[in-house]
């Protein structure tokens, strides 16, 4: 699964949060200091697995419970507006 980040965002980084505002959609949504390593990693990488294998890499969760939470939150970014899943 790979990702294209929406244009129209405007991404805003204070302290360990992350605030993404839809300049078109006048709409705003927080991030929390885990969402926000996610996102970041998002931003880089573009493609949810590779996102995926890194957070396993460096964490003690079981790499099934991981995939289900970030396709989870992707999907959720995805159906707010954020970005889109191609």
């Amino acid at each position: 699964m790979k990702v294209s980040i929406n244009r129209d965002l405007i991404v805003y980084e204070e302290d360990d949060e992350i605030l993404l505002i839809n300049m078109k959609k006048n709409t705003f949504h927080s991030l929390d200091a885990i969402s926000s390593i996610i996102w970041k990693k998002i931003e880089f990488y573009k493609k949810i697995d590779d996102v995926i294998e890194f957070i396993y890499q460096n964490s003690d969760g079981e790499k099934e419970i991981i995939t289900k939470d970030i396709q989870e939150f992707v999907i959720n970014l995805e159906r707010v507006g954020v970005l889109r899943i191609v």
